[in-house]
C-alpha cells in the first residue's frame, strides 16, 4: 500500500512538471499534449457511434413515448433534441382553479348554435369544414389580434364597407364568445400580445356586454415545420399569458391544445394539422369543436331581446393576405412550379342531395373549375366548404334556384397544395324555434325544446341545463328557478332561530326569550289604564275616573272643620233662662 502511494506520489509530480514545462513553452510537451488530446477525442467518437441505437425518435403523431427507440423511417429530430421543453409552461389547474374550462357532458348542437366563434384563418377553416356556419363565424385568413382594433374586417349582405370585430359582434349578438388568435402574432413579444388581447376583450365587451367570453389557447403547430421548436415556445408562452388574462379579467380559458397535441412532444398531432404544419386538418377542426362541447360554460342568459340578424360574408383572404388576389391571368410562382391541382366534388354526410357536373378536375392555380351543381331533396338545404380557398353566394356560389345552387370554385393562386376538395352538406332546412324553459321535476335542471309543429328533427332540438337559482328566502329557505320558475328548498339553507318567551311584565310589556336571552315588548300586551280623576266631593272625599268609572276616596282629601256651639242657660224642663234662673234654690228654713 505505501509502494503505491509512493507511485501516485512520483506519477502527480512528473505531470506537475509536465504542465510547468507547457507552460514554458516546450514545443516537445506541447506537441505530446495535443496528440494526446487528438487521440482521446476519436476514442470517445468511436464509443458514442459505436454505442449508438440504429433508429431516430418517434414521430410525433405516435402514441409511443418519445423516450422510447422504435425503427421509423422520419427524419425529424425529438422534441428534447429541438431544445423544447412541452413542459416548461404547461398549465396547473389548481393555479387557474375556476378559470381552466374543465370537462362537461357534450353540449350538443344547440351549445355552438349560442356560441360565436372568433379567430383567424384556423377558425376560418371551421366554417369551410362545416362545423360552423358564416353565421356564428367572424373570422378572417392572416388576422391577428391587433387588427381586432385597428382594422375593419367583417362583411354584411346589404352593407358597402367592412366593419370593426366589435361592432360585428354586436350585430351578431351572440350569447358566449370563443376567441382564437395568437398564431399570426408570433413575432411578437409575450408583453405586447397580452396587452393587445386585454384591448381587444375590452372593445367587444363595450359593444356587446352579454356574452360570456371564453378565450381559446392557439392551437400547436406541427415539429416538421421550419423553425417548430421556436414557433411552439413562443405559442406556450403566449398560451400562459392568455390563461393569466383571463384568471385577472374574469374570463374563462379553454386549454383545446391539449387534444391537438402530442403529449410525448408538445408538437401538433400529425393528422391534425395540413401539410404546412401550421393549418388544421378536417380532422383536427373536428377535434376542437368536439373539445368545444365537452368543456362547456353555461350560464344564465342575459342578452336583452333579440332583434333580426343581419347576414354575415365570409371575408375575402385578400384583406390580409393580399398574395390571395392573383387573378385568374396572372401567372403567379405557384403556376410556373405545378401544373394543375386535382379538384374534387363530393357530398359529404347523408345524401340527401345530388351533385352534377364534372367531380374530378385538373385546374392551374388562380383558374376557376367548371360549374358543378349540388340539388338539395326537399326539405334541405345545402352548406358548401373547401379544403382552401372560398365558396358563398356572390363570390363562387350562385344563388339557390328551385333547391339547386350552382358551384364555380377557383382554385387559390397561392396554393402549394397538389389535391384540394369542395364539398356540400345537406341538412334539413327548418329551422328551431325554441320554447320556454320547463322544469324536468328532478330537482336539478330545466329543458326547452322546438315548438313548431310537425318538426322533422325527432329529437326536436332539445336542449337542457341546470336551474339557474334566483335568492333564497331566509325566513323558509325556499329559493325560485329565474329561467323556469321551478322551486326548491336551497340545501344549504339553515333555519332561523325561533324564539321562546317568557312571562310578559304587566308594567312594563318587556319578555324575554328563554333560549337566547333576546327581549321585546310583547306585541299583544296592553298597557294599564290610567285613571283621569274628576272633582272631589269636599264632604265625602270621593272622586271618579272620567274614563273607566271607577272611584275611590282621594288620599288627598280631609275631612271638613266642626264649629263650636255658644255656651248658653237651660232650665229644668230644658228651657234656656239668666244665671240666677238656673242656680240651686234655696234650702227651706228648717
Amino acid at each position: 500500500m505505501q509502494q503505491l502511494q509512493r507511485y501516485f506520489r512520483k506519477a502527480g509530480k512528473a505531470i506537475a512538471r509536465f504542465f510547468a514545462r507547457v507552460a514554458h513553452g516546450s514545443v516537445l510537451d506541447i506537441a505530446i499534449l495535443v496528440c494526446a488530446v487528438a487521440l482521446v477525442g476519436v476514442g470517445a467518437t468511436i464509443a458514442v457511434i459505436s454505442g449508438r441505437p440504429r433508429s431516430v425518435p418517434v414521430d410525433a403523431s405516435s402514441s409511443v413515448p418519445s423516450s422510447v427507440s422504435v425503427p421509423t423511417a422520419s427524419s425529424v429530430p425529438s422534441a428534447s433534441s429541438d431544445g423544447y421543453d412541452p413542459n416548461e409552461n404547461a398549465l396547473s389547474l389548481s393555479e387557474y382553479d375556476g378559470t381552466v374550462l374543465t370537462e362537461t357532458a357534450d353540449g350538443g348542437v344547440a351549445y355552438l348554435e349560442e356560441t360565436l366563434f372568433i379567430g383567424d384563418s384556423n377558425t376560418y377553416r371551421l366554417a369551410t369544414y362545416g362545423l360552423t356556419s358564416w353565421q356564428n363565424n367572424l373570422s378572417a385568413v392572416g388576422m391577428g389580434i391587433q387588427h381586432v382594433t385597428s382594422t375593419p374586417s367583417m362583411l354584411f349582405k346589404g352593407m358597402d364597407n367592412y366593419v370593426y370585430m366589435a361592432r360585428a359582434v354586436a350585430m351578431m349578438q351572440p350569447r358566449r364568445i370563443v376567441i382564437t388568435y395568437g398564431t399570426n402574432n408570433t413575432d411578437s413579444s409575450v408583453g405586447s400580445f397580452k396587452d393587445q388581447y386585454r384591448a381587444a376583450l375590452e372593445a367587444i365587451k363595450k359593444e356587446w356586454p352579454y356574452a360570456d367570453i371564453i378565450i381559446n389557447a392557439i392551437p400547436p403547430v406541427a415539429r416538421s415545420r421550419s423553425n417548430a421548436a421556436a414557433t411552439q415556445k413562443k405559442i406556450d408562452e403566449f398560451n400562459k399569458a392568455l390563461a393569466d388574462l383571463a384568471r385577472e379579467d374574469g374570463y374563462q380559458f379553454l386549454n383545446s391544445s391539449e387534444v391537438l397535441r402530442d403529449p410525448a412532444t408538445g408538437f401538433a398531432k400529425a393528422e391534425y394539422v395540413i401539410g404546412d404544419g401550421l393549418h388544421l386538418s378536417e380532422e383536427g377542426a373536428k377535434a376542437l369543436i368536439g373539445y368545444v362541447r365537452g368543456h362547456t360554460h353555461v350560464v344564465a342568459d342575459t342578452r336583452p331581446a333579440l332583434t333580426s340578424l343581419p347576414v354575415h360574408m365570409p371575408t375575402p383572404e385578400e384583406l390580409f393576405n393580399p398574395q390571395a388576389a392573383a387573378s385568374s391571368s396572372s401567372s403567379s410562382s405557384s403556376s410556373s412550379k405545378v401544373e394543375g391541382v386535382t379538384v374534387r366534388f363530393f357530398v359529404k354526410g347523408d345524401q340527401n342531395g345530388s351533385l352534377s357536373g364534372t367531380l374530378t378536375q385538373l385546374v392551374k392555380p388562380g383558374q376557376a373549375c367548371q360549374p358543378v351543381t349540388a340539388t338539395a331533396n326537399a326539405g334541405f338545404a345545402m352548406t358548401w366548404g373547401c379544403t382552401e380557398g372560398r365558396l358563398y353566394e356572390g363570390d363562387g356560389l350562385s344563388k339557390v334556384n328551385n333547391n339547386a345552387q350552382t358551384a364555380t370554385y377557383v382554385v387559390p393562386a397561392n396554393t402549394t397544395a397538389t389535391t384540394l376538395d369542395v364539398w356540400v352538406t345537406f341538412s334539413q332546412s327548418h329551422i328551431h324555434t325554441l320554447g320556454a324553459w320547463t322544469d324536468t321535476k328532478d330537482g336539478t335542471h330545466h329543458y326547452r325544446e322546438c315548438i313548431t309543429p310537425n318538426c322533422p328533427d325527432s329529437a326536436k332540438l332539445r336542449e337542457e341545463q341546470e336551474h339557474t337559482w334566483g335568492k333564497t328566502n331566509d325566513s323558509t329557505g325556499m329559493r325560485s328557478c329565474t329561467l323556469c320558475g321551478a322551486t326548491s328548498t336551497d340545501p344549504n339553507w339553515t333555519a332561523p332561530h325561533v324564539h321562546t318567551w317568557g312571562t310578559t311584565d304587566s308594567a312594563t310589556g318587556q319578555r324575554t326569550c328563554t333560549g337566547c336571552g333576546a327581549t321585546e315588548t310583547d306585541p299583544n300586551w296592553t298597557p294599564p289604564h290610567v285613571h283621569t280623576w274628576g272633582t272631589t266631593d269636599s264632604a265625602t272625599g270621593q272622586r271618579t275616573c272620567t274614563g273607566c268609572g271607577v272611584t275611590e276616596n282621594d288620599p288627598n282629601w280631609s275631612p271638613p272643620q266642626q264649629e263650636n256651639p255658644p255656651a248658653s242657660d237651660t232650665t229644668q224642663n230644658g228651657s234656656t233662662g239668666s244665671a240666677a234662673d238656673t242656680a240651686s234654690p234655696e234650702a227651706p228654713a228648717a
